[in-house]
């Protein structure tokens, strides 16, 4: 076998780097893939989290009328109705809350 040129030797060297950085762009997408999953799977789990809280508090708002709760889910949706008066479920929402009779709190004897 014969031995290689400096020419040769500087051709292979070079191809080894060009292989390296494909690989290297190949990486990175795949790294740049998996954070992408991590970030959406986070959102998820963060928007589940919104819902649940979300509900659970609709849900104590609308069977204690007078709480502090029902309060503040109105102040929220009241803030959110505000930037966006086309949002139909929280307009209705809204409606729902501010119907339900506030309790009175009872006399003291």
């Amino acid at each position: 076998m014969a031995r290689m040129t400096e020419d040769e030797q500087i051709a292979a060297l070079e191809k080894q780097k060009e292989d390296i950085r494909k690989k290297g762009l190949v990486l990175n997408r795949k790294i740049r893939a998996l954070r992408s999953r991590q970030r959406s799977q986070a959102d998820r789990d963060r928007a589940h989290i919104g819902i649940v809280v979300g509900l659970g508090m609709i849900e104590h708002a609308i069977r204690n009328p007078g709480s502090e709760v029902r309060r503040v889910a109105i102040r929220i949706l009241e803030n959110h109705h505000a930037k966006r008066p086309d949002d139909l479920p929280v307009a209705d929402m809204l409606a729902k809350l501010k119907a339900a009779p506030a309790s009175v709190p009872e006399a003291a004897e």
